[in-house]
């Protein structure tokens, strides 16, 4: 894709308004009392057969070919049901890389508990991720960000700290995105991101300043999640170079 794919102008209110009223006079005036209650009964089911209508008739066709398949991948480890139309895609690096597709409504804590649900266990140096902030720009609505086909993170980025990452300006992973992106890549392989290394996620940032980090725990058997100075550098602690 040479180019970033932009949002839509919005419905106004009063034009949603107005397709609620139209679907609302389109259903039959005698209603069959049996399936209305089933279906009241089970309303995610409704609403997944509602959704899919709206979806195929409304939503915003992307050129981004793995929006169905991370669309299922919320469905099934976060049990959201997410709209993709207007995903915002930067351009592909030319190197080979994965997408990570983000959206709102997922905190830090969420990608987490997903972490300890798949898992099993997982480890963090506190009770609460979301006390951990982003120091990069990213877009408000959802957004793919390419990182690099590497299961170790970034070998180049080894032995340079948060620190100097920040002064370069270089785009770099966040928290939430290394954890999603551990969650889709077990997902797909059954395979765990770094086992020798952690990944300096230099794109956030803990209460206190200091940088978090994620790893995959052998010994443990789970995802761990770390921390360490901004001006930390270590062979073994590496972000990971982001395209957002």
């Amino acid at each position: 894709m040479s180019k970033r794919q932009t949002v839509q102008d919005p419905l106004s209110a009063n034009e949603i308004f107005e397709l609620g009223v139209t679907l609302f006079q389109m259903m039959p005036r005698t209603l069959d009392a049996t399936k209305v209650r089933a279906d009241l009964t089970n309303k995610s089911g409704l609403g997944r057969a509602l959704g899919e209508f709206l979806r195929e008739r409304y939503a915003v066709r992307s050129d981004f070919p793995e929006a169905a398949a991370w669309t299922d991948f919320y469905r099934r480890i976060f049990g959201r049901e997410v709209d993709l139309a207007g995903l915002q895609v930067p351009a592909k690096p030319e190197h080979p890389c994965w997408p990570v597709v983000m959206v709102q409504g997922i905190a830090n804590n969420d990608a987490f508990d997903a972490c300890k649900k798949q898992f099993g266990k997982a480890w963090s140096y506190t009770d609460d991720l979301n006390t951990v902030r982003n120091i990069v720009s990213r877009p408000t609505g959802a957004y793919v960000v390419w990182v690099k086909v590497n299961v170790e993170a970034d070998p180049e980025l080894a032995n340079i700290s948060a620190e100097e990452i920040e002064k370069r300006g270089q785009n770099t992973l966040t928290l939430r995105e290394r954890l999603v992106l551990e969650l889709k890549y077990f997902d797909e392989t059954k395979s765990h991101l770094d086992i020798e290394n952690w990944t300096l996620c230099a794109g956030s940032r803990c209460a206190d300043g200091r940088v978090p980090g994620v790893r995959w725990s052998s010994g443990g058997r789970e995802v761990s999640v770390g921390w360490c100075g901004v001006r930390h550098v270590d062979s073994r602690l590496r972000a990971r170079a982001a395209s957002s």
